[in-house]
């Protein structure tokens, strides 16, 4: 080996050693002791190292970021858990309507169904009325109006004197003339006598009564 190279060599190595005691050493001696001192105080470390790595650029932006990371990560999971909540929600309401849906399609049905009912009902009342309608004596008489006289004497001189006379009552008196000369002349004078008589008893009644 060359002198001078034996010569920078150990002025390199000097100087790492001069760097090691005059200043690494020392400084760890002195960290070490404000530690100790700080513990002997009271002080709490670990608050303490906080409060000053705030103040170092680096390591409060790290710091920084950190808790920016932990309030995202809290808002997502509050997020995620709204919208879990929300998911529920709907499809409860779905269901709900769902369930009122079928609900309101049952009644429409029930509706139909009985609006049917009623209609059926109504027919069948109506039928059964038309069918037990009982005929009343200008029922009657209006049948023996739109009849020839000819054909209304035929059935009346096979009817029974209280029913002929009530049906000829009924009828206007031209009516009743014309069917009275269509009948057998003893049993149109038998009529015409009894109905007669018995004019002459009403203006008798409408005499005394007025």
């Amino acid at each position: 080996m060359m002198p001078n190279q034996e010569v920078e060599k150990e002025e390199k190595e000097s100087r790492w050693q001069w760097f090691l005691f005059i200043i690494v050493i020392p400084t760890l001696f002195a960290v070490a002791l404000a530690f100790v001192i700080m513990a002997i105080a009271g002080v709490n470390l670990v608050d303490a190292a906080k409060t000053y790595s705030r103040h170092i650029p680096i390591i409060s932006q790290w710091i920084d970021v950190q808790k920016i990371e932990k309030k995202l990560v809290a808002t997502i999971e509050k997020q995620k858990a709204t919208i879990a909540d929300q998911k529920k929600q709907i499809r409860h309401l779905e269901n709900e309507l769902s369930a009122k849906q079928q609900e309101v399609d049952q009644l429409k049905q029930s509706l139909e169904n009985l609006q049917k009912q009623q209609s059926a009902s109504a027919q069948s009342a109506k039928t059964e009325a038309i069918q037990n309608k009982v005929m009343t004596m200008d029922d009657v008489a209006n049948m023996y109006k739109a009849m020839s006289e000819k054909n209304a004497a035929a059935i009346l001189t096979n009817m029974s004197e209280s029913d002929v006379l009530a049906i000829l009552s009924a009828l206007d008196s031209d009516k009743a003339a014309a069917i009275l000369e269509k009948m057998p002349p003893d049993q149109a004078a038998k009529y015409t006598s009894i109905l007669a008589r018995r004019a002459e008893e009403n203006q008798a009644v409408e005499g005394a009564a007025q």
